[in-house]
C-alpha cells in the first residue's frame, strides 16, 4: 500500500523560465473577441468593512483652497444623476441622468474633478463599486495635496464624504423636497401650482436619478446648514438652477437621443441581440446600424461610446486613424484575423472573478477565460507589427504584459481544459503537483488495495464458516469489512475477536477490522482529499489571476474599443462614409450629407450644410408639409454626433467644429405620465437650449410653437430666435423648421440669419411633387391639403378643407354643407311636433317634403 504525504504540503505557482514562457506564448489559438472594462483592484472585504463603519464620514485635508461646493451623486442601473450647490453664490447645478458604466465611472470622476467639492454625499444601498470609486476620488487627493501643502503654505480645507441612509432618503421624499424648492428667480407672488410649472420648465423630471440626487442635496442642506455654512445663523437660499456641462463630454439629454433615434433602452447590450443587416436598416436606431461588433464587450463599448460622445480631438483622430487603417485594402487580411480573434473574447468582470474566488467556476468558465486571454494575446501579436502606424495598436501591445501571458501559461499548465467530468468541476492536469498525482495513483489502485486488505482480514481474523467478504468504504463511517457469504449461517449475535460489529444491512454484516482501521489512517476519504487538494491549487491560481486582473481588464477594454472601431469601418465601407475633419472652431461644413437611417428607406437626395466660419448661423427652414424639413434637421444633428463618437459620416466631405451640446426640441410622447402638457415639455426643452447652449452648440427646433395659438406660438418662436440672434458671433448653430412663415418679419435684421426651403413643383391639379433639394428662399404655403391627399385622407374631407381655406383667405364665411341643412330642417320638425298638442299627419308630410325636397314621401299611416 502506498504511503501518502500530508495534504498540507504547499503548492507554489512559479514564474516560468523565459524559454517556457515564450513557448507557451507561442502556442496561440485563433480565438478571440470580447471586452471588459479595466479597473484598479482593491480588497473588497476591506472596502465593505469601511462602509459598514459608523459614522459614515471621513475627511481629507488638502492644502489648496477649495470652492464651497456640496456635491450629491447617485448611481443606479448605469445611470449617474448629480446635483451640486455653491455656498458662495447660492447657485444650484444639476446633471441629467447620464450613462456611466459600473467599472470606471468616468463621468463621476470627470464631474468630481471639475467642480472640486468640499462635501460629497450619496446614499447607501448602491453598489460597492460605486462607493469604492467615490472613496477613491476623495482619498486619491491626499498624497498630492500633502506634497503641495509643504510648498504653498495655504491652510487646509476639509473634504467630507457622507453616505446617507437610503431608508430615510428614498426617492419619494427627495422628489417631494424638489417640488418644494423655492428659487429667488421664480416669478413674484407665484402660488404653488405656478411655482411647480416654473420648476418643470427648468428641471427634467424624467431624469429620475438626477431628481433623487437633487432632493438628497436639498435635504442635506436643510439638516446640516448650521454646520457647513459660512454664516450658520442664516438660512440657505437658492438663487438659480443651471445644467452642468462636463469638459470633455458632448452634453445630450434623453430627449435628444430619442428624437435622433440614436439608442433605445431596449437595445442595451444586456438586453438585445443583433440581427441581420436588413433588420439593422429597418430598426430606426443608430446603435443597431453601427452594431457590427463581434463580442459582447465590443457591444458594451459601442453603447458607452454612443452615450458619451467626446470633444477630445486627439481621441477622435485616433479612432479615425484606426478606421482608415482598416479601410486600406492592403490591410484586409489583418482585419480578418483581428475579427476572428475578437469573436472569442468574453466578458470578465469583478462578479465573474468572485465566482472563481468562491470556487464556483466550472470547466466551461475556465475555457472561456483561457480563450479570452489567448485571444487578446493573439490580437496583441498581430498589432505588434503595426504598432507604429496606429496608436490604438500600440496601446493594445503595451496592455498585454508578461503577467498576462503568464496567466495564460498557468491556466494551460494547471487546468485540464479537456476534462469531461459530469459536473464540470475544476480538474488539475497530471504532473502539475506530485502530491496530487500520488493521491490520484492511490485512488486508481484503491480497488486492488481493498481486495488485498479484505483477503488479509479473512485469512487472519475470520473463521472457515465465512466464505466471502470484501472491504468497502462508507462516507462518514470509513472503511468496513463486509461479510457477504456464510456456510453455515451464523447466529444473530456472533462476534469475532479483533473485529468490531457495526450493523447489518441486506443480510450483510459490517465490521471494523484492523485492516479497515489501517485504511482509515493511511488513505481515508480519498476523493475528499483530492478535491481539497485541487481546491487549494485552484485558489492559488485564482489569487494569482486576481493579482493581475487589472492588466487583463485593461487589455480586454482596449480590445472592445478595437471591436467597436472595426464595426465603424464595416459600416463606412458598406455605405460610403467619409472621414470628417474635426476642428476647434465654430463651423459645420457638410457637402452632400445624408441621413444615416433614412437613406435606406427610399431614394435619398443629399444636401449641403454650411454654418459658421463666415456663413450664417441661424437657418430658418420653410416648405410644404412632407418636403423633408424634419429629416434634414435630424440629418445635421446625426452627422455632427457621429463625428463626435469617432465614426465616419454619410457625406461627400465634412468639416465639423467641436460642439459642447447637441440640443433638440421635440414633442414629448409621455407627458401624461409626467402630469404635464406637451407644450410645457416643449417649453422645458427650449429653456434648456437657451440656458445651456454655447457658441459651439447645435440647436434644432422642429415646429416649435404649434402647441398653442398661432399668435402665441409665433411670438414665442420669434422671441427665442431673437435671443439667439442678439448673441451675434456667440450664437450657436441654429436650425429651425417652421410653418409660421411670418416669423422672419419679426426678427432683428442680421447677416447670421438665412432662410432656406426645399424645392418642389406645384401641379395644376393641386398635387405637389417634392424634390427634397435644399435651396435659399422661403415659401408662404405649406400645401397641407396636398400632403393630406397623398397620405390617403378622404377626398371629400380634403375638398371641404380647401373650400374653407379659400373662403378664409377671402375673408368670407364658408358655405354650409348640404348635410347640415337637412339636419337643421329635421331639428325644426322635431321642435314643431313637440310644441304641438295635436299630431297632424298631413302637416308632417308637408314638412318632410320641404326637408327632403321630394314631392312624394310615403309615410305609413299605421305608425305614429
Amino acid at each position: 500500500m502506498n504511503e501518502i504525504s500530508s495534504d498540507e504540503e504547499d503548492f507554489a505557482i512559479n514564474i516560468p523560465t523565459s524559454q517556457s514562457a515564450s513557448a507557451a506564448a507561442g502556442r496561440q489559438q485563433s480565438i478571440g473577441d470580447s471586452t471588459v472594462r479595466s479597473n484598479n483592484f482593491t480588497d473588497k472585504d476591506e472596502a465593505r468593512e469601511f462602509w459598514r463603519k459608523s459614522p459614515r464620514e471621513f475627511y481629507v485635508k488638502p492644502s489648496r483652497v477649495r470652492s464651497q461646493i456640496i456635491l450629491a451623486m447617485i448611481w443606479s442601473c448605469n445611470q449617474l444623476g448629480a446635483a451640486y450647490y455653491n455656498m458662495l453664490t447660492s447657485e444650484l447645478f444639476v446633471m441629467d441622468d447620464t450613462y456611466d458604466d459600473g467599472v470606471r465611472f468616468n463621468i463621476a470622476r470627470a464631474l468630481y474633478k471639475q467642480c472640486q467639492p468640499r462635501h460629497v454625499i450619496t446614499i447607501s444601498g448602491t453598489s460597492d463599486e460605486f462607493l469604492t470609486a467615490i472613496e477613491a476620488l476623495v482619498t486619491s487627493e491626499m498624497s498630492s495635496d500633502r506634497s503641495e501643502s509643504g510648498v504653498s503654505g495655504v491652510g487646509p480645507a476639509q473634504v467630507s464624504l457622507r453616505v446617507m441612509r437610503k431608508r430615510e432618503h428614498g426617492f419619494d421624499r427627495c422628489y417631494h423636497r424638489v417640488r418644494c424648492l423655492k428659487l429667488r428667480s421664480e416669478p413674484a407672488n407665484a402660488n404653488n401650482v405656478e411655482r411647480l410649472i416654473f420648476l418643470r420648465g427648468l428641471l427634467n423630471f424624467k431624469s429620475i436619478v438626477m431628481i433623487h440626487a437633487l432632493g438628497l442635496l436639498l435635504i442635506y442642506i436643510d439638516q446640516h446648514w448650521s454646520n457647513i455654512a459660512l454664516d450658520p445663523s442664516g438660512r440657505p437660499g437658492f438663487a438659480s438652477l443651471t445644467s452642468v456641462t462636463l469638459r470633455d463630454i458632448v452634453m445630450m439629454n434623453d430627449d435628444t437621443y430619442e428624437a435622433l433615434n440614436i439608442v433605445h433602452a431596449r437595445h442595451h447590450p444586456s438586453l438585445f441581440k443583433c440581427g441581420d443587416a436588413a433588420a439593422k436598416k429597418q430598426s430606426g436606431s443608430l446603435f443597431i446600424l453601427l452594431n457590427r461588433c463581434q463580442s459582447r464587450p465590443g457591444m458594451q463599448f459601442l453603447w458607452k461610446t454612443l452615450r458619451q460622445p467626446t470633444r477630445n480631438i486627439d481621441i477622435l483622430n485616433e479612432r479615425f486613424g484606426v478606421i482608415e487603417f482598416c479601410l486600406n485594402p492592403d490591410n484586409q487580411s489583418i482585419v480578418e484575423n483581428l475579427t476572428s480573434c475578437l469573436r472569442h473574447v468574453y466578458r470578465l468582470t469583478n462578479v465573474i472573478l468572485d465566482r472563481y474566488l468562491a470556487q464556483q467556476a466550472k470547466v466551461p468558465d475556465w475555457r472561456r477565460l483561457h480563450k479570452t486571454i489567448s485571444s487578446i494575446i493573439y490580437i496583441a501579436d498581430i498589432c505588434e507589427k503595426h504598432r507604429e502606424k496606429v496608436r490604438l495598436f500600440h496601446r493594445i501591445v503595451d496592455s498585454v504584459t508578461k503577467e498576462v501571458r503568464y496567466v495564460k501559461y498557468f491556466i494551460e499548465y494547471i487546468v485540464d481544459l479537456s476534462a469531461k467530468r459530469s459536473k464540470n468541476d475544476f480538474i488539475v492536469r497530471a504532473n502539475v503537483d506530485s502530491h496530487l498525482d500520488n493521491l490520484h495513483h492511490v485512488r486508481s489502485t484503491l480497488p486492488e488495495t481493498l481486495t488485498q486488505m479484505g483477503e488479509k482480514d479473512m485469512k487472519d481474523h475470520l473463521p472457515p464458516s465465512v466464505t466471502t467478504c470484501k472491504m468497502v468504504y462508507i462516507p462518514n463511517i470509513g472503511y468496513l469489512l463486509a461479510i457477504t457469504g456464510w456456510n453455515p449461517s451464523p447466529a444473530e449475535n456472533v462476534d469475532f475477536e479483533n473485529l468490531e460489529f457495526k450493523f447489518v444491512s441486506n443480510n450483510i454484516r459490517y465490521y471494523k477490522s484492523p485492516s479497515a482501521k489501517e485504511l482509515d489512517e493511511t488513505i481515508g476519504d480519498i476523493m475528499l482529499r483530492i478535491n481539497k487538494r485541487e481546491s487549494y491549487i485552484m485558489l492559488k491560481l485564482v489569487k494569482y489571476i486576481n493579482k493581475h486582473a487589472a492588466s487583463i481588464f485593461n487589455a480586454i477594454q482596449l480590445c472592445a474599443e478595437l471591436d467597436t472601431l472595426l464595426a465603424f469601418h464595416i459600416v463606412a465601407q458598406e455605405y460610403n462614409y467619409v472621414r470628417p475633419n474635426v476642428v476647434d472652431r465654430q463651423i459645420i461644413a457638410v457637402e452632400q450629407g445624408r441621413h444615416p437611417l433614412q437613406e435606406f428607406l427610399t431614394t435619398f437626395v443629399p444636401n449641403d450644410t454650411y454654418s459658421g466660419n463666415g456663413k450664417s448661423l441661424v437657418k430658418i427652414l420653410t416648405g410644404p408639409n412632407a418636403s423633408g424639413k424634419s429629416t434634414y434637421l435630424k440629418q445635421i444633428a446625426l452627422i455632427v454626433f457621429m463625428a463626435h463618437i469617432g465614426c465616419f459620416v454619410p457625406a461627400k466631405s465634412a468639416t465639423i467644429g467641436v460642439v459642447t451640446h447637441i440640443l433638440t426640441q421635440i414633442t414629448s410622447v409621455d407627458s401624461i405620465a409626467l402630469n404635464t402638457s406637451m407644450f410645457l415639455e416643449d417649453m422645458r426643452q427650449i429653456n434648456s437650449a437657451l440656458y445651456a447652449s454655447t457658441p459651439n452648440s447645435i440647436v434644432t427646433l422642429d415646429e416649435f410653437g404649434n402647441g398653442t395659438s398661432e399668435v402665441s406660438g409665433l411670438s414665442l418662436l420669434a422671441a427665442v430666435l431673437n435671443n439667439f440672434v442678439e448673441r451675434g458671433v456667440n450664437c450657436p448653430h441654429i436650425f429651425v423648421a417652421t410653418h409660421m412663415h411670418r416669423v422672419t418679419n419679426m426678427l432683428s435684421q442680421s447677416p447670421i440669419i438665412e432662410e432656406q426651403t426645399f424645392e418642389f413643383v406645384a401641379n395644376e391639379d393641386g398635387s405637389v411633387a417634392y424634390l427634397y433639394s435644399l435651396t435659399s428662399g422661403h415659401v408662404i404655403r405649406s400645401f397641407a391639403h396636398a400632403a393630406a391627399r397623398s397620405a390617403g385622407l378622404d377626398e371629400k374631407v380634403v375638398k371641404r378643407a380647401l373650400e374653407v381655406y379659400e373662403k378664409f383667405k377671402a375673408g368670407e364665411l364658408p358655405s354650409r354643407l348640404p348635410e347640415a341643412k337637412s339636419q337643421d330642417m329635421a331639428t325644426r320638425i322635431i321642435e314643431r311636433l313637440l310644441e304641438s298638442e295635436t299630431f297632424d299627419l298631413e302637416e308632417l308630410k308637408m314638412l318632410v317634403r320641404q326637408a327632403t325636397d321630394s314631392p312624394s314621401v310615403k309615410i305609413n299611416n299605421n305608425k305614429h
